[in-house]
């Protein structure tokens, strides 16, 4: 038995919201405030009866519902019975091998064709409120939806109530029919579905009074005695030793009085002698201080974790890091939510962790979704094995560390759009590289698993070909920066989430990625001119001779407009206007003309030359001594040559782009400073806009 899908409508952001769970793991990811902890919040909620409060309610629905108690028309009560705003709807699906002992009741029909069961949880307001708060309305002179929210998030619970149902499911048109069962209790869906989780907001200190994980051993020994045997040795152990405590305490406590010895005082001996004395009677009050260690008291008052450190040195645990501090933490808690299952499970079992990158550097990250995957298959496993139960795990994460070492196929990737957010599955993208493109899906999961997973989480990307560009990049950034101010709500581009990637001249088996995640992309790449030879091979050509160009990411972005059928390619690629080179939320930018000049580039190169000439020339000795460029007379660049200059003096790209940081002065004279060419220019300040 395994829970498919959840469906939410008005909780938070999630407006009309869908989510297809993995059968063992699903890894929720997507950027911060995009809806990866209202996903968990629902669940929570809604099973464990957590309170729904009227803040849970979607703004849009907020207004929604105050519009329609303000209108409300009395006289029509009769056909309204209530108005429903938050709806979570779970999608479990059965096969044969499944025990149908606890789904029965919810069971909508006989057809064998149909194993899905859906379970609804509605919060709602009944007709008689509905009445009473339109009256309240009234009275209290309620004239705004801020007042309205202001006086409902106070007595939300006075109005509202969570009903749940079982609904009737048509397998062959996979939709949710009107058919609705009777109410159904909390606790038979209890043994059919548990959520239990690991929420963000741990409370992991270093603080030297703060002992949450020593706290967390009494959780762990409650939930770990539950699920074992009482009569077990160790619990046995255990009592021995406690009773053999209480009696020396009591000792302690009280005194000893031993035959043919001197009694001995104890800590209360004095306190309780002063007491007999007020009996009036022989004896007086005769009292005594007896221990009464208790286990669950024993671990959670009186045990501290501590760590090792070299031989049989120990520190507490307060002297470790934030971050092994919350990977042990949750891995305490993991075993202890687990446990508790254990001893009552249900038909499935869904364990979620929020944000487990938390404090974390970059290779605990990676350590722990190496190992938690493998660690919770085997809990799974006996799960199965033993109690024929299911257990299924929830991840959620901003963590480009955990993503790159998670299966891909485990990821479920949440995006706002407009008012409402969507969940992608990474597999759906493997639809969208169709026949010989599933090559290319398999460069793009190689490229993300070891290279970008930031990807995921980045609000704009720049598409970059090589080493020169990556180099230069930040600094053309800050040069746009800070040549043309940004107006009103324009971001500067170096405090924008933009992320840079280089791709070589192969950025086109990247757009269906960029497409499925819905960002903005920049394209910068080199023109390529070139001609072709006797057997129609691209070569490498002048610019000022060539009449194709052999860049396949340039031929793909304007494949739809007939490129191949041109008579002279690099003429109309460079003739094109800046709207042409757009493409829904993709542009493209290649070597241009300069405003005020004449020369068209074929690579990044020679354009920055053909613009820099004056700083080449003043700092040529240095360039030079740097390996940057060779030895040339000042003819060689003086005569416009710029293609062939680049060809045969620019020594190694990468100490070229390298020393152009080095030798730049940013507040010097005209040629002590560089310009960003022209063509890199116009598309910094596209992606620059929101």
């Amino acid at each position: 038995m395994i829970l498919k899908k959840m469906k939410v409508k008005n909780f938070r952001l999630l407006k009309n919201f869908e989510l297809d769970f993995k059968d063992e793991l699903s890894l929720v990811i997507g950027k911060n405030n995009c809806g990866k902890t209202s996903a968990l919040t629902i669940l929570d909620k809604m099973l464990n009866l957590s309170k729904v409060m009227w803040e849970d309610i979607n703004l849009e629905c907020q207004k929604e519902f105050y519009e329609k108690i303000l209108f409300f028309d009395i006289s029509n009560q009769e056909k309204v019975s209530s108005i429903e705003t938050i709806n979570l709807q779970l999608f479990i699906e059965y096969d044969e091998n499944d025990s149908y002992a606890n789904i029965q009741k919810f069971m909508m029909d006989l057809n064998p064709e149909n194993n899905i069961i859906v379970l609804e949880f509605i919060s709602l307001i009944a007709a008689k409120k509905i009445i009473e708060l339109n009256n309240i309305i009234s009275e209290k002179n309620i004239k705004d939806l801020k007042s309205f929210s202001k006086f409902m998030s106070k007595n939300f619970a006075n109005f509202f109530e969570t009903k749940k149902y079982s609904r009737g499911f048509d397998v062959e048109a996979n939709k949710i029919t009107q058919d609705r069962s009777e109410e159904i209790d909390n606790k038979d869906i209890q043994k059919v579905i548990k959520v239990v989780g690991i929420r963000a907001d741990r409370a992991v200190s270093n603080d030297h009074r703060n002992h949450v994980l020593s706290g967390l051993t009494g959780k762990y020994f409650s939930s770990y005695k539950a699920a074992k045997d009482k009569s077990e040795l160790v619990f046995t152990k255990l009592e021995e030793k406690l009773e053999e405590a209480d009696k020396d305490l009591y000792k302690i406590y009280n005194g000893e009085k031993s035959e043919g010895e001197e009694p001995t005082d104890g800590i209360f001996s004095n306190v309780i002698d002063v007491i007999k004395t007020y009996g009036g009677t022989e004896n007086g009050i005769d009292i005594a201080i007896e221990s009464s260690i208790s286990e669950k008291n024993l671990l959670s008052d009186n045990t501290n974790l501590s760590y090792r450190q070299g031989g049989d040195c120990s520190l507490p645990e307060t002297y470790n890091g934030l971050g092994y501090l919350n990977l042990i933490g949750i891995l305490f808690e993991i075993e202890t939510k687990i446990q508790e299952l254990f001893e009552q499970p249900a038909d499935i079992n869904l364990l979620y962790i929020e944000e487990p990158e938390a404090h974390t550097h970059p290779q605990l990250q990676y350590i722990f979704i190496r190992n938690i995957k493998f660690h919770i298959k085997v809990h799974r496993d006996k799960l199965l094995k033993e109690k024929n139960k299911q257990l299924q795990i929830l991840i959620t994460s901003h963590s480009s560390h955990i993503v790159s070492e998670c299966n891909f196929d485990d990821i479920i990737y949440l995006k706002k759009n407009g008012n409402t957010v969507i969940a992608k599955s990474f597999n759906t993208l493997k639809e969208e590289y169709e026949g010989d493109e599933q090559r290319g899906f398999k460069f793009v999961k190689q490229y993300l698993t070891i290279n970008r997973s930031e990807l995921f989480f980045a609000d704009k990307v720049i598409c970059i070909e090589g080493d020169t560009e990556r180099i230069l990049m930040p600094m053309m950034m800050y040069k746009i920066d800070n040549k043309k101010k940004p107006e009103g709500d324009i971001i500067p581009l170096l405090s924008q989430n933009i992320s840079v990637i280089e791709v070589g001249a192969h950025s086109h088996i990247f757009i269906p990625l960029f497409e499925f995640l819905g960002i903005k992309v920049l394209i910068i790449t080199d023109v390529d001119a070139a001609n072709k030879n006797d057997k129609g091979r691209y070569e490498k050509s002048d610019p000022k001779k060539a009449k194709y160009t052999s860049n396949a990411s340039i031929k793909e972005f304007f494949k739809d407009s007939g490129i191949d059928t041109w008579n002279n390619q690099f003429k109309e690629l460079v003739e094109k206007n800046s709207g042409d080179k757009i493409k829904d939320n993709i542009r493209i930018a290649y070597q241009i003309p300069e405003p005020n000049g004449e020369y068209q580039a074929s690579s990044f190169e020679d354009a920055f030359i053909a613009l820099n000439k004056d700083f080449i020339l003043k700092n040529k000795e240095g360039l030079c001594e740097y390996g940057a460029l060779k030895d040339f007379s000042n003819d060689e660049i003086e005569n416009d040559d710029y293609y062939n200059f680049a060809l045969n003096y620019i020594k190694k790209k990468s100490a070229f782009a390298s020393s152009l940081l080095y030798f730049d002065d940013d507040k010097g004279a005209d040629d002590e400073k560089w310009e960003v060419p022209h063509y890199i220019e116009e598309g910094l300040l596209w992606i620059q806009e929101l």
